[in-house]
């Protein structure tokens, strides 16, 4: 398995030079061509996704991971949109991001460049297959990708399509790679090759991405665990707050930036019972604190919170309730029991809504809106290939500028330095 492996690396690290190199309308015709394959072959897609369904709900996997695994007729329009979107942004291979003629003569340029070689792990959704590719492809970075046993049969069927497009485009298709390897020890031999990878991207469970970091030898990104909390304000427009917890709450729970915990200030506890309706109809577990569960009239149908479910990701149709005293009390809570992902305010005053935004560390911060939002396709990127909670070098949704790096280009007439 190694020595297959390492093979296949150097192949992916030679032929990336090449990608990086190709032009602009070959990258977007390749990625025209993705789109059409991904219709045309969706029928087959489809039953081979089901086939694989079908065996993960006999082996009783959770319903939250048999969620990421579903491709349905809407994911791949989905992909399609996302692929029509990355297709339509300014290709950026070789940007001057700035220029500097120096009074010696020396004409300076700062350049962006692809980082190189890409290294992805990912569990469950087979969608990020093509959100990555066309990100790498977009961007002239070489790819490697392992994704989970469990959607291996989908997961190979998409590369497939991709693999096909870049051969029929001009591409060097040997730049990409996708391990076939279910074996877990394949994961290992990944976090070992930084001589091939230049970056390494974990999407998955908080586990995987706890592996990345203590195992990765080459950098590597944190992200995808989202605890995601919105607070709700003393001056509010009750409706559009429940228009929003809603959705943060129920558009879908298996993801990183579902909202988890609404911290509700003391002022605004008439929220509660309409609130509690709306989610209980929407078939929600609700774990109150005691302010908010003593507001509530049917209390047998709501849980009273502990301690446990707070700094909780649930990706599941649970949430937890706190009442708070003021703002402060909401941030700091935040800051306590946060993943630095997406944090949200419901508010109708400005100066309060600053003041979160401003101090509230997080990926992404929204007022009067879902974290839902925290995605790379909402955000005009086209796709991501994860939403890092870090500092460095990207955080939120990264995009394919965040798959580049840059490089100083300078040229002169004979200067030398005295």
């Amino acid at each position: 398995m190694l020595e297959k492996i390492e093979k296949k690396l150097i192949e992916v690290k030679k032929y990336s030079s090449e990608l990086s190199l190709i032009e602009p309308d070959k990258r977007k015709l390749c990625l025209d061509i993705l789109a059409s394959k991904l219709v045309s072959n969706r029928e087959k897609i489809i039953k081979i996704n089901s086939d694989e369904l079908e065996i993960a709900y006999k082996k009783g996997i959770d319903n939250h991971v048999i969620e990421r695994m579903k491709i349905t007729n809407i994911a791949i329009e989905r992909m399609v949109d996302s692929l029509n979107n990355v297709s339509a942004l300014n290709d950026t291979v070789a940007e001057v991001i700035d220029k500097n003629n120096r009074e010696n003569g020396l004409v300076v340029k700062k350049v962006r460049v692809p980082l190189g070689v890409l290294g992805v792990i990912f569990e469950s959704r087979p969608n990020v297959v093509i959100e990555i590719a066309s990100l790498a492809i977009k961007s002239g970075n070489g790819l490697v990708m392992r994704g989970g046993s469990d959607c291996i049969k989908t997961n190979l069927c998409l590369f497939e399509l991709v693999f096909e497009s870049m051969k029929e485009a001009g591409l060097p298709e040997k730049s990409m790679y996708f391990l076939d390897f279910t074996d877990r020890k394949a994961v290992d031999i990944i976090l070992s090759m930084d001589k091939y990878i230049d970056l390494l991207i974990p999407r998955g469970s908080s586990s995987l991405v706890s592996l990345v970091n203590e195992k990765a030898k080459m950098p590597s990104i944190t992200g995808g665990i989202g605890v995601c909390h919105t607070f709700v304000d003393k001056n509010i427009d009750t409706e559009l707050a429940l228009s929003v917890l809603e959705n943060a709450k129920t558009q879908n729970t298996s993801v990183c930036n579902a909202l988890d915990t609404v911290l509700i200030h003391k002022d605004s506890l008439d929220i509660v019972e309409p609130l509690f309706d709306l989610l209980l109809e929407k078939k929600v577990e609700i774990r109150a604190d005691r302010c908010s569960y003593e507001k509530f009239n049917q209390k047998s149908k709501i849980k009273l919170a502990e301690s446990s479910d707070f700094g909780k990701e649930f990706l599941d149709l649970i949430i937890s309730i706190k009442t708070v005293e003021n703002i402060d009390e909401a941030i700091n809570h935040i800051e306590k029991f946060g993943s630095k992902h997406s944090e949200a305010i419901i508010t109708n005053n400005e100066n309060h809504a600053k003041y979160f935004l401003d101090k509230v560390d997080a990926s992404a911060v929204f007022h009067n809106t879902s974290t839902r939002f925290n995605d790379g396709f909402e955000l005009g990127l086209g796709a991501e290939v994860a939403v890092s909670t870090d500092k460095l070098h990207a955080r939120g949704p990264m995009g394919i500028n965040d798959l580049m790096t840059y490089k100083w280009v300078v040229t002169g007439e004979g200067q030398i330095r005295s």
